[in-house]
């Protein structure tokens, strides 16, 4: 659906950049996607993408939702595109999933979604010490490469906030199809110095 004027003029920031455009844009309002993981992880992700404006956002929350409904309510005047919610059962077919991985409650949740077969993207970030991004653009493809991406959790990473912010970048650039044909990816952390495999 072609962006409307008052669309253009709130998205305008993102529209210029390049390889995104209006083309990327309509694809992120169009976009419906899941974010999962404790509260705490996920506020941050979910304030940044309503402003993006991704069109649907259901949110899994692995301690449950609440305290929560203030902020989701919050996110819902934040942007009038956007249609945040909260399930504890996964829903429809969804574009992509960003799971945050900061405890081990959050843990099993990203083991219910990395089953699933109703996500056609998958991203993954470990707030544990030391933090990984696994960056899954075909989640029907073999699932994670790497075994350790759902391990049991450790200890929280220093730059656990760091690192949910660059899998919540990460996780825009496949909905607005930033990159041609993305990679299956990890990024390891070691403090703030990154390390990127990608893998085939």
């Amino acid at each position: 659906m072609p962006l409307t004027d008052a669309q253009i003029e709130r998205y305008s920031r993102q529209i210029i950049v390049p390889h995104l455009g209006g083309r990327g844009q309509e694809r992120i309002l169009a976009s419906r996607i899941v974010i999962a993981g404790d509260a705490r992880d996920t506020e941050a992700p979910l304030a940044y993408l309503v402003g993006a404006g991704v069109g649907t956002i259901n949110l899994r929350l692995s301690g449950g939702q609440s305290g929560f409904a203030k902020k989701i309510a919050a996110m819902r005047e934040l942007n009038p595109d956007v249609c945040v919610s909260v399930a504890d059962e996964p829903q429809e077919r969804v574009d992509l999933a960003l799971v945050f991985v900061g405890s081990e409650a959050a843990r099993n949740l990203a083991d219910e979604i990395g089953e699933g077969r109703d996500v056609r993207a998958l991203v993954i970030a470990r707030l544990d010490a030391p933090g990984k991004i696994a960056v899954l653009p075909d989640a029907q493809s073999p699932r994670i490469a790497d075994a350790s991406m759902l391990a049991g959790f450790g200890a929280r990473a220093e730059a656990a906030d760091f690192i949910a912010m660059l899998a919540t970048a990460e996780a825009f650039k496949l909905l607005a199809g930033y990159a041609e044909n993305p990679s299956r990816s990890i990024v390891e952390f070691n403090g703030y110095e990154t390390r990127l495999r990608i893998h085939p």
